[in-house]
Formats: structure tokens, sequence, C-alpha cells
């Protein structure tokens, strides 16, 4: 089972949410979303949450079809639009994958966390983050989301 859902409710933070080995479709299908997201042209916060190892390991050729769409536009819309994004990896593949800059691959202030917990310490302190409550009610509500989402059947 693997599922790539992508999570609007808690705008302007976003949420995209990974179980298991993304097919190419759900890879693609993820890329028109993050397009969708851009369509609106306004500052957003981003959620990249992997709840597994398999998460983590895109279909082959996700690479170059990645770099293509970066290429037609993407990376300056992820520079102009995304104000933070924060990838929560495995507590098991943190250790692998901490020293890995988001700010170097996407141009964004950002981190990889071992937790939403993390990542939400991480976001409280940064510019420009009014938006948000940082309260538990808002941090239970996105877990929950995400909890709800992992909780989803999907076909492989």
């Amino acid at each position: 089972m693997s599922l790539l859902a992508h999570e609007t409710k808690h705008w302007p933070l976003m949420l995209a949410i990974a179980k298991g080995k993304p097919t190419m479709e759900q890879h693609v299908e993820s890329l028109t979303h993050w397009d969708n997201w851009f369509a609106d042209e306004k500052p957003i916060h981003v959620i990249r949450f992997f709840d597994d190892a398999d998460s983590l390991h895109p279909p082959s050729g996700a690479g170059k079809v990645t770099k293509t769409w970066m290429s037609e536009g993407a990376n300056n819309k992820f520079r102009t639009f995304i104000k933070h994004m924060m990838i929560v990896v495995p507590e098991d593949q943190y250790e692998r994958m901490k020293n890995m800059s988001v700010t170097k691959v996407f141009g964004i202030p950002g981190g990889i966390f071992p937790s939403t917990d993390d990542a939400f310490e991480w976001l409280a302190q940064q510019p420009d983050t009014d938006a948000f409550d940082h309260d538990d009610a808002w941090r239970n509500g996105i877990q929950e989301t995400i909890r709800a989402h992992l909780a989803e059947e999907q076909p492989k």
C-alpha cells in the first residue's frame, strides 16, 4: 500500500504525506498538487511527512521528471512562495538524513526533523509565522490530519 496525499486544510501550512513506495503516477500527481498550491501566489509553509523508509524512495525516473518540472518554473515558485519547509522523516531514518540541507537543495529555510513536534518547535522560532497559533490545539489538529490520511486504504 502506498499513499501520497496533499492537504490544504491548515492553510497557509500545507501537508504532503507519504506512506510506502510511491508510484510514478502518484509522483506526477504530487507535482500537480504543488502547482495548485503555487497557483494561489500566496506564501505557504510546508510539512512533508514521510511515514516509513519506503516513502523516502521515489520511483525510478522521478528525479528526471522532477528536474524538468523544477526547470520549467517550479524552482522559482519554491523560492517565491514557500517560506519554510519541514521534512519529517521516520525516527529510524533521521540519523542518516539529519545533515541534508533543505536550504541548499531548495533555496528556502527548512530542515529535516524526526517528529512533527520537532518541526513545530523549529517553525515557532522562525520569523513570519504569526498566522499560526503554535498552540497544542493547532499542533494536535495537524497531527490528527496526518493520522487520518495515513489510515486511508490506498491501492498499491
